[in-house]
């Protein structure tokens, strides 16, 4: 019997013949991510655990047998983070159970399986908010998945990141023992898991935003706050197409507005055109567009306090801009006197600019810069794309931005890429464009935050490590990881002893 049957025969006997599969429609079922590039990939054999302990046993047995795993949420991953090729995939959703939700002191309690959507609307009931709400697929996907890969979502000008409002997590580490530990006050067996810090060192942030690499998370403990009562939409459109005016009002917005302003993003002129001549409802007269669209959402506790902030926003964009509907382009479109906050529009508002021409599929390229930077970064852009253009898979659009999105202090993330057909003639095309693109990101200081497969990779062939980071990574990696199990892929950490110098690309630029 091979190792992978007895593997199978052996977790089969802990969770039960229900929750593992290794039938072919089902490793189809899971053999995909949300982009264009990555091939089917088919697992093993599939695992759905149903807590923690039962993910330490299989974690045991994978160590015994020596099978890599991916752990996996929602699966809505566009970077290659949550499929493999071979081995266990691990789908953790049916850990998907709220533990506490503690009112008094604003915090809860749930698995990590759970996701964003399930979890906001049990909160909403209890006048209750997370702050950022998870990333533009919260119907599906789930809170281990936000803070895998440090997710920005809606809300993330006001409340940041999605590590930002984690106080610890329960994980399971990928060692021979499966060893289940907690982080943050819950380290202390006696203390409610109400804070991060004061503990022990901080071992919440080494299983942030590391993209299933350094643990399995089960259990995770999250901020929560009063939600506010109050909350009006804004639209500005610039006058002209000056990526200068866009760092310049973000930061007057920033110092001036503060805590009122819970969104800020800005859509592009190109992508504002390209939806006015999408949309089936155009109205009778032709939209003036001449720059970049600000969606402005400001919020206060206090009706009042709201006024001041729409009136301090009305004349930080008077100078460089006038109001603006999205009935000019499309008359369908609710006008922002209108607007009410609910999941449907925080989880369909960015759909739209992941694929902005269906059926294609963006490569997304998503990374933080400096709001500073903005300017430079979008003519870098511009000649990066004019330069490569004829590498492009066919009848593909590549774009700078389709949103930018501001967040907390002085920097932004630019949602972008290019869109490609999801079709096996252009896979090796889109793949190869894909990373160099995102290594020339990496070289002018971009800092991605969801990184996967695909931009964990592209950062080491970038050269961006140090070698003294590379043996850190190496020694925190075998500290947790010992056989190198765990999404060996990502970051190409296949072992210990494997030379990361070997994938770095020397592109000309």
């Amino acid at each position: 019997m091979s190792k992978v049957k007895e593997a199978y025969k052996e977790i089969e006997d802990i969770i039960g013949s229900k929750y593992i599969t290794d039938k072919d429609f089902m490793k189809a079922a899971y053999s995909r991510n949300v982009d264009p590039a990555f091939p089917d990939r088919w697992a093993d054999f599939i695992v759905r655990p149903e807590s923690s302990e039962e993910v330490s046993e299989i974690v045991k047995i994978a160590n015994k047998y020596n099978i890599p795993m991916v752990p996996r949420g929602g699966g809505a991953d566009l970077v290659g983070g949550s499929v493999t090729q071979g081995g266990c995939l691990l789908d953790l959703t049916r850990m998907n159970q709220i533990i506490e939700i503690n009112e008094t002191d604003y915090y809860c309690e749930v698995e990590c399986g759970i996701t964003w959507g399930s979890l906001l609307s049990q909160l909403h009931q209890k006048d209750l908010t997370t702050g950022v709400l998870g990333p533009g697929s919260g119907y599906s996907a789930t809170i281990g998945g936000g803070l895998s890969n440090s997710t920005a979502g809606f809300g993330s000008t006001k409340y940041g990141l999605v590590p930002d409002i984690c106080l610890g997590v329960e994980v399971v580490l990928p060692n021979p023992k499966g060893t289940i530990i907690r982080t943050g006050a819950a380290v202390n067996k006696f203390a409610k898991p109400f804070c991060r810090y004061g503990v022990a060192p901080d071992f919440t942030g080494l299983f942030m935003g590391d993209v299933g690499t350094m643990g399995i998370k089960t259990k995770a403990f999250l901020r929560l706050f009063p939600e506010t009562l109050f909350k009006q939409q804004r639209y500005y459109i610039l006058n002209s197409n000056d990526y200068n005016k866009v760092y310049e009002l973000m930061y007057k917005l920033r110092k001036n507005i503060r805590d009122g302003l819970h969104d800020v993003l800005v859509v592009p002129l190109i992508l504002v055109q390209l939806l006015s001549t999408m949309t089936e409802f155009k109205p009778e007269k032709r939209p003036r567009l001449k720059g970049p669209v600000f969606s402005i959402l400001v919020e206060a506790m206090d009706e009042r306090v709201l006024e001041i902030y729409l009136e301090k926003v009305d004349s930080i964009m008077k100078e460089e801009a006038r109001p603006f509907e999205w009935q000019e382009i499309d008359t369908s479109l609710t006008l922002s006197k209108d607007w009410k906050f609910n999941l449907k529009f925080a989880y369909n508002y960015f759909n739209k600019y992941i694929s902005i021409t269906p059926p294609k599929i963006s490569c997304t390229t998503c990374h933080k810069v400096p709001i500073s930077a903005i300017p430079e970064v979008a003519k870098s852009s511009a000649q990066f794309d004019n330069k490569y253009r004829g590498e492009l898979p066919p009848d593909s659009m590549s774009l700078f931005a389709t949103v930018i999105f501001l967040l907390p202090n002085g920097n932004c993330v630019i949602v972008g890429g290019f869109n490609a057909d999801n079709v096996d003639e252009q896979r090796e095309a889109s793949m190869k464009m894909w990373h160099k693109k995102l290594r020339h990101q990496v070289r002018y200081g971009g800092v991605h935050y969801w990184l996967g497969e695909a931009i964990s990779q592209s950062i080491v062939e970038a050269d961006a490590y140090t070698p003294e980071f590379i043996q850190f990574f190496k020694d925190m990696k075998k500290t947790v990881d010992p056989n190198y199990l765990l999404s060996p892929k990502k970051f190409y950490m296949y072992n210990y002893d494997h030379d990361l110098s070997e994938h770095i690309i020397k592109d000309e630029e």
